[in-house]
């Protein structure tokens, strides 16, 4: 009986987290324009924070956002102030995530560090790590302040 409770249980979890992860659209996605870089200074680059994620999500999905927006909160004030940093949380179901998914390559909850210039991404990376590092607040923060400056440094 237990084994049947818990296997249903694990069974549910698991068809949630892959909803969360694999939904799809049915809409015609449409250009989103939503990697530009800062408008008063089109020649400065600008580092985007995306996190793209679908209608249906998990608790797991749901942290992951939470706890990349408060990294970024605490650790980037003023480059989100100035413009030279932008934090994008983005549904892949709504108009526009077909362009993502294939800019990006990716077909699940993923943030991505992107840095742009003059409207061209020139590099990106998807911050797979944050999904072990979901325990760990401090290591998750680090992990996800250090990808930013990476971006935020390099010329």
């Amino acid at each position: 009986m237990l084994f049947k409770l818990t296997r249903g249980v694990l069974i549910v979890l698991i068809l949630t987290c892959y909803g969360c992860q694999e939904a799809q659209s049915d809409s015609e996605p449409a250009s989103s324009g939503l990697s530009r870089p800062h408008k008063d200074n089109p020649a400065s680059p600008t580092v985007m924070v995306y996190y793209f994620h679908r209608t249906n999500r998990c608790v797991t999905c749901l942290s992951i956002e939470a706890n990349a927006a408060q990294a970024i909160q605490d650790n980037f004030p003023q480059q989100m102030t100035d413009g030279r940093l932008m934090w994008m949380p983005f549904n892949l179901d709504d108009p526009g995530g077909e362009e993502f998914r294939r800019d990006f390559d990716i077909t699940a909850s993923t943030l991505v560090v992107a840095r742009t210039t003059d409207d061209n991404r020139i590099q990106y990376k998807k911050l797979e790590e944050v999904w072990r590092l979901l325990g760990d607040p401090e290591g998750f923060a680090e992990y996800v302040t250090n990808e930013i400056n990476k971006f935020m440094n390099d010329k």
